[in-house]
């Protein structure tokens, strides 16, 4: 681990959860998903127009800066346009498909034992918790994944979904919106996750950062830059270490 003890006092942990809480590699899982969704629009269009056209309406949220638009809005104004349906035709799918059949994709994660620790040691010590996990997907899905892990909805004070959210990771938007929403300031933050470039991220509105090991997502060169570095179980040894200031 980088440092051995907060620089500051921290008031709000957040977590990441995709190769983080839990183990589940997003290059293997997505296109699973896809390949269990893309049935139920066959009649509109093929397997792989169909991951063309969802993968674009991805982008589309990422790439969204209306903060009066949902990750959600964009999502559906995109997809429906591409695949020139009505949204009222479109939604139920997706509805009924995150209810129902996304729990078919548990084989392809794994818990991670220091998970459950680390939220009991940051409750112990009054931390807001919030699981900062890219709001790409609607709560029904987040909310299998956090039983994946062993976890539950009911042990954050906010979950960032598809229903809540603005912006998505990378932007520093994100996390002024998750900040203003906890009522802290980022320096009262600490964002730990296994990927540099959208966890990390964070640092760019002054929250601290820890970068998970175990599955670390680097896409670019050179060393990541974090406040600190360790395990589930280190982030765990540092929150018991910060000191009252």
């Amino acid at each position: 681990m980088i440092k051995k003890t907060m620089e500051h006092k921290i008031k709000a942990l957040l977590l990441d959860l995709d190769g983080t809480l839990l183990e589940l590699d997003l290059d293997l899982f997505v296109p699973a998903l896809i390949r269990l969704l893309a049935p139920h629009f066959s009649s509109i269009c093929g397997p792989e127009q169909f991951a063309v056209h969802l993968m674009g309406s991805v982008g589309a949220m990422i790439e969204n800066d209306d903060p009066a638009l949902t990750n959600e809005a964009v999502f559906f104004k995109d997809f429906c346009r591409r695949l020139n349906q009505p949204f009222d035709s479109i939604y139920p799918i997706f509805e009924q498909f995150y209810k129902k059949e996304f729990p078919r994709l548990r084989p392809w994660s794994r818990q991670r034992p220091g998970a459950r620790p680390l939220i009991e040691t940051a409750r112990r010590h009054d931390l807001k918790l919030v699981l900062a996990t890219n709001p790409l997907f609607p709560l029904a899905a987040v909310a299998h994944r956090l039983e994946w892990a062993g976890l539950s909805t009911e042990q954050f004070d906010l979950i960032t979904t598809v229903e809540n959210s603005h912006f998505c990771k990378p932007r520093p938007e994100y996390y002024l919106e998750i900040a203003g929403a906890i009522g802290c300031r980022p320096q009262e933050c600490l964002m730990a996750g296994n990927d540099v470039q959208e966890d990390l991220s964070a640092a760019r509105v002054g929250m601290a950062t820890f970068l998970v090991e175990g599955m670390i997502l680097h896409r670019e060169s050179g060393e990541p830059q974090c406040t600190y570095r360790g395990s589930l179980e280190d982030l765990a040894e540092l929150i018991n270490k910060q000191e009252d200031r």
